[in-house]
């Protein structure tokens, strides 16, 4: 699923951050990430292991693919594979766990009344160059 965010959408604030509200609960599915596409650049990926959310970005920075809430998820360590190339990350930390050179950023993200919530990010300066 893919959910493209607006100045529409609705905010809250909580301790100290702004989320959006993204999506219903019942949208972010099992063993399935869904993408949440602020602009080309600014993507994130909301994943369900167990009862708990979690979000990091889209994009994975081995080859700049926006591909990770299509990459599969470990359950048992909490991680998810870029389908690209297989690099790992966890989605507590954002860590490479195989390298401590690599890193996708985290995001706090919550479940109320049935809705998600995403802390809003902040624009990105592109880092890469073709």
């Amino acid at each position: 699923m893919d959910i493209f965010p607006n100045d529409d959408f609705p905010t809250l604030e909580r301790n100290g951050k702004t989320f959006v509200q993204v999506c219903h609960s019942s949208e972010v599915l099992r063993r399935k990430g869904t993408r949440v596409e602020f602009d080309e650049e600014l993507q994130i990926a909301i994943f369900r292991v167990g009862e708990r959310l979690h979000a990091v970005s889209n994009i994975c920075p081995h080859n700049h693919s926006p591909l990770l809430h299509e990459g599969e998820i470990n359950t048992d360590d909490c991680t998810i594979s870029c389908p690209m190339h297989g690099w790992t990350y966890s989605l507590h930390t954002g860590r490479h766990t195989s390298s401590s050179h690599s890193h996708v950023k985290v995001y706090d993200v919550f479940e109320e009344n049935e809705l998600v919530y995403l802390e809003k990010p902040q624009p990105v300066e592109v880092e890469w160059k073709w």
